[in-house]
């Protein structure tokens, strides 16, 4: 059966998701439908295994902005989703070397320029990240930390409950179990999709899909540099007197590690994306010698934890909280970021497809979605961003025009988007 949309979104992610509702909000129940086209189910991808941690520190001065108003957002996401989500603000201590290069002086400069666009990001004194964390804590002389009050702390279930509650109150159509097999084109703009589903008619495409762009759209020639890189992630179980109740998120960028207390008397932790280039190079050679490589998402390998993973993960545990004695391992899981070769998302409208847009998270999809799904909306429904304080340039896909991708792996070249 032919089926005709005003947008179809291909990626029923949480930016996938947030897109949908965003544009169908504006459309209403009479200016056309908007289809969400899945491979497996409703947010069973990387958002079923995303961290949920939403703030606002980041190396782009505009990407902080947004990452600000998305906060705003998460915050009250009923005028948008139809539905609010719990949070819990948790506020996070970051931790960095006070190495004496250049290292120290951009947590400085990452301050001032938080503090300039009104984020509060400040540094603390070590007497202060103790009373913070209620002295669980370790803090040596050569760490510097600062203070993000205003750090979220989501639950993944819970907000895959809401994107499923949301599709239905914003009557967005669903198509679960449905490939994307090709697409039809006349001149610069997209016509239909063929799918496991049957022919599907688009005035507008949304490519949210992750870590399938690169291998789904190369078929009509585009070229979107998308790669998985793998993360860990761990659970502990830990006394409330090891990790008291109510402590701040931390984010140790001495021990390349994220910790939280959440569920009780669970701590979680995680690796952050590595800024290495020759990781992120390594995570694109894999992808381009095996372009069916996102499918691991779905392996139920993908799932396990090695022995030398949990082993190194202990180890940073303990480092961090030297009362925590040894914790009980409570059961971990593989999961992945999918990266673009400057760690930035893609976003906006294609540059060869006129009614194509990208919606690409590069591992820090679900802190945007809420924003992200407006500023699509924008430009499908009013042809720009409506707002003057968003400028979205600098994350376009035409920046990767020339293929040349190697730029990005030379030394240093990926320092300034150090978060």
């Amino acid at each position: 059966m032919n089926r005709h949309y005003h947008t179809v979104v291909i990626g029923g992610g949480c930016l996938g998701a947030a897109c949908a509702f965003s544009v169908q909000r504006r459309l209403g129940n009479k200016s056309g439908k908007v289809a969400i086209i899945e491979k497996k189910v409703l947010g069973a991808g990387l958002s079923s295994r995303h961290s949920a941690i939403v703030r606002s520190a980041n190396a782009s001065p505009m990407a902080a902005r947004m990452a600000k108003m998305a906060t705003q957002y998460w915050k009250n996401l009923k005028p948008l989703w139809g539905v609010n989500i719990p949070y819990e603000q948790s506020g996070a201590i970051w931790i960095a070397e006070n190495a004496a290069d250049s290292r120290a002086e951009s947590w400085t400069a990452l301050e001032h320029m938080l503090q300039q666009e009104g984020i509060d990001f400040a540094m603390l004194a070590h007497r202060d990240v103790l009373e913070l964390s209620r002295q669980a804590l370790k803090t040596v002389p050569d760490e510097i930390y600062y203070y993000e009050p205003d750090v979220l702390q989501l639950d993944s279930p819970q907000i895959l409950n809401a994107m499923q509650t949301a599709a239905k109150k914003t009557r967005v159509d669903v198509l679960e179990h449905c490939d994307v097999i090709d697409f039809e084109h006349a001149g610069q703009g997209i016509t239909a999709l063929h799918t496991s589903q049957g022919k599907i008619f688009a005035e507008h495409v949304i490519n949210a899909a992750g870590a399938w762009s690169a291998d789904l759209f190369a078929g009509i020639g585009l070229n979107i540099p998308v790669a998985l890189e793998p993360v860990y992630a761990a659970n502990f179980l830990v006394s409330v007197h090891d990790i008291p109740e109510g402590m701040p998120i931390i984010a140790d960028y001495v021990n390349q590690a994220y910790f939280r207390r959440w569920r009780g008397s669970i701590l979680h932790m995680h690796q952050p994306r590595s800024r290495n280039a020759k990781d992120i190079a390594r995570s694109f050679s894999r992808t381009a010698m095996n372009p069916e490589g996102a499918n691991v998402i779905y392996d139920a390998l993908s799932f396990n934890v090695t022995q030398q993973q949990l082993d190194n993960y202990l180890g940073k545990v303990i480092n961090r909280f030297p009362k925590i004695g040894k914790p009980v391992y409570a059961g971990g899981y593989h999961s992945f970021f999918d990266i673009t070769p400057d760690l930035k998302f893609i976003l906006g409208a294609d540059t060869q497809f006129t009614n194509l847009y990208h919606c690409l998270g590069a591992g820090q999809a679900l802190k945007y979605a809420p924003i992200f799904g407006e500023i699509i909306a924008d430009l499908i429904t009013e042809g720009s961003v409506i707002s003057n304080a968003i400028d979205i340039e600098e994350f376009s896909i035409d920046r990767f025009s020339n293929n040349d991708l190697s730029r990005y792996w030379q030394a240093n070249a990926l320092t300034q988007n150090g978060l």
